[in-house]
């Protein structure tokens, strides 16, 4: 009898570093984790919702590039603080400059899970997801997972 295991495609989670986008990312990480494959966050930016850049003076715009750098930054950081050490060898960030929705769906194309956050509502609202939730399941080309608020406990 082989002991040879099936391998697994990685999986895809976004992140934008709210709450919710953070228990997506834990609860990811520990089904990452049980499948022994890598898990790519991924955090869809643009421009014109993307906080200015440091060290670019008023009145310049900033290059494209500069906004890159802090997206990863500002993502990678979200991560170190958001799962434990244990948890980051098969974590490779990435920050996308497409919308948020776009860039799950490109990230999915090769994976066998994408994980979204979404936020319960009201009555009538609870049944709908938010617009990049909505977008990502909608056009997931692998199964998808969605996580609610408060469903994934903290780490110990």
């Amino acid at each position: 009898m082989s002991n040879s295991r099936a391998a697994f495609r990685p999986i895809v989670v976004g992140v934008d570093g709210s709450p919710l986008s953070r228990d997506a990312l834990r609860w990811a990480a520990v089904e990452a984790e049980l499948r022994d494959c890598p898990l790519d966050v991924v955090y869809g930016w643009q421009v014109s919702t993307q906080p200015r850049p440091p060290g670019v003076d008023l009145g310049v715009a900033p290059p494209l590039e500069a906004y890159q750098e802090a997206a990863t930054r500002r993502i990678e950081q979200v991560v170190a603080k958001t799962l434990p050490e244990r948890l980051r060898a098969r974590v490779r960030v990435h920050a996308v400059h497409k919308p948020p929705g776009k860039a799950l769906i490109w990230f999915a194309q090769d994976a066998d899970l994408l994980v979204v956050g979404s936020r319960t509502h009201g009555r009538l609202a609870g049944w709908l997801l938010g617009s990049v939730s909505d977008e990502a399941i909608e056009n997931a080309p692998c199964a998808a997972v969605i996580v609610r608020a408060d469903c994934v406990p903290p780490f110990e």
